[in-house]
Parts: C-alpha cells; sequence; structure tokens
C-alpha cells in the first residue's frame, strides 16, 4: 500500500486533473442513476461510459489546447473511471 501511495503522489497534475475528473464523474452518474432507479449493472455502466466519455473529452481539449494526449493520461482516467464506479457500487450497495 506505500508504494501505491508514494507513486500516487508523484503524479503531475494533469493526471491528477484527468483522474479527479473522472472519477467524480462516474461516482456522480452511478449515484444519479442509482437514484432513477436503476439496477446494479445500469449503475455500474452509467459511471464508467460517462466517465470514460468525460476522459476522452479530456483528451480532446488536451490535443487541442496543448498538442498531445498520451497513455498515461488514458491510464489516469481508466483508474478514475473504475474507482468512482467501484465506490458508487459501495455505496449503493
Amino acid at each position: 500500500m506505500k508504494k501505491i501511495i508514494e507513486w500516487l503522489t508523484h503524479w503531475p497534475n494533469d493526471k491528477v486533473l484527468h483522474f479527479t475528473l473522472c472519477l467524480f464523474v462516474a461516482l456522480g452518474a452511478s449515484v444519479a442513476a442509482k437514484v432513477c432507479g436503476c439496477e446494479k449493472f445500469e449503475v455500474m455502466a452509467a459511471g464508467w461510459f460517462a466517465g470514460f466519455f468525460a476522459g476522452i473529452g479530456k483528451e480532446i481539449y488536451d490535443e487541442a489546447k496543448y498538442g498531445g494526449a498520451d497513455e498515461s493520461d488514458w491510464a489516469a482516467d481508466l483508474l478514475g473511471t473504475t474507482l468512482g464506479c467501484v465506490i458508487a457500487l459501495i455505496l449503493t450497495w
């Protein structure tokens, strides 16, 4: 666990933005789907797709504004999306 925390604390600010954006979008969409009465699979799908498309949007923004996106941005997007969905699943179990 200590190595994971050390690894996460050395992320550049851009990776942290990717991670947190996707985490909160996925978490918010999952909770909203649960409030609307969706089943567990639909809750997870709503969160995952919302986080994934938020990550795509951030990549498009980075490409347009900074001239490129990289694989580590995608990794941060997917980690944030996945963690957001897992947290939502735990909270709405």
